[in-house]
């Protein structure tokens, strides 16, 4: 009877709307920006001011921010370009962005290297008082294409990107998301032991079902995750039908398709497991489960995606959030 009513309640509740996948986008680009501070206070514009050494008129070339001792932030995926320390600018550090080279000037602190990747909301730098400054705060350069801009237009950038995505998501799905990047970390580390434990009874990279995870349910937060526990964006097959299991509609590929109802989340961790154990996915197993790149590129050439991008979007998950690590923690346990 239970089995009977959820499964008409989930007939006469067609998902016309974006799901899973668009949910993992909005989230994504909401992840793909961040404030460098947790609080924004402008102590000094960008443009021309009465320095405040010399006294004279003169152009100020980036934007201050009031921190005293605060953690910064990336407010873009990139890489570290260079570190240093100078008279003027104290400690600093300056991140390759692509089109944007941005600088981080008075630092009492760096946590990074040059040459690392660094994802926006990671935690790079502490600020300070070092170099020709007058009071504890941070100081923003940015070049487009080299040539020094405004800093307050990559602010108001953010702003738009973080509100637009929040937008898409709805307001209550929203407010989670303001705490992502905590919330993200704790997801993974809810369902680590489960990826792990998959890992060592089929093969299957801990990383790869955690991003997979991640991406399909939209960090949990879809529709068919909340109500049919299917985590991984699983599909009726025929013989799923034919043994008359639960399943939901949702528009994916085509509107109104069924997917994959379960009891509990550990069903759909069984059931993608036992997917990528099938004939389809047998060149997938020739890797090691330490070699997430080859598995995503594999899983993705049998046709378990369809997004072109999978491949990248999965693999910047594993990279942000060292994923890899649960790989190598699986074997340890053998």
């Amino acid at each position: 009877m239970r089995f009977l009513i959820l499964l008409l309640l989930f007939v006469r509740l067609p998902i016309l709307a974006q799901e899973s996948g668009d949910r993992s986008y909005w989230i994504d680009k909401y992840l793909s920006v961040s404030y460098p501070l947790h609080t924004i206070t402008v102590t000094s514009p960008y443009g021309n001011r009465k320095d405040p050494f010399t006294g004279e008129k003169k152009l100020h070339g980036g934007l201050d921010l009031r921190a005293k001792n605060e953690e910064v932030m990336a407010m873009f995926d990139g890489v570290v370009k260079s570190i240093g320390s100078d008279d003027r600018s104290g400690h600093y550090v300056v991140f390759d962005h692509g089109e944007y080279t941005i600088s981080y000037c008075h630092l009492s602190k760096i946590y990074v290297r040059e040459g690392d990747e660094v994802y926006a909301g990671d935690v790079v730098a502490l600020s300070g008082n070092t170099g020709r400054s007058t009071a504890p705060h941070l100081h923003i350069t940015v070049r487009k294409d080299g040539k020094v801009t405004n800093p307050y237009t990559v602010l108001v950038y953010i702003k738009k990107v973080r509100e637009e995505s929040i937008k898409k998501l709805g307001g209550g799905a929203g407010k989670a998301v303001a705490a992502a990047k905590v919330d993200c970390k704790a997801f993974l580390a809810r369902y680590a032991t489960i990826a792990m434990s998959h890992q060592l009874r089929y093969g299957i990279p801990s990383s790869v079902t955690l991003a997979q995870l991640a991406y399909e349910s939209g960090w949990g937060t879809s529709r068919l995750a909340v109500m049919g526990n299917n985590m991984f964006g699983i599909k009726c097959s025929k013989e799923w039908l034919a043994a008359g299991k639960p399943y939901s509609l949702h528009s994916d590929d085509k509107p109104n398709e069924k997917f994959c109802n379960y009891a509990t989340v550990q069903e759909s961790f069984e059931h993608h497991s036992q997917l990528l154990m099938g004939k389809r996915y047998a060149r997938c197993r020739a890797y090691s489960s330490l070699d997430y790149h080859n598995w995503l590129v594999n899983i993705k050439r049998c046709g378990y995606a369809t997004n072109p991008n999978y491949v990248q979007l999965c693999e910047k998950l594993i990279k942000q959030y060292k994923l890899w690590e649960y790989d190598r923690l699986a074997l340890s346990k053998v």
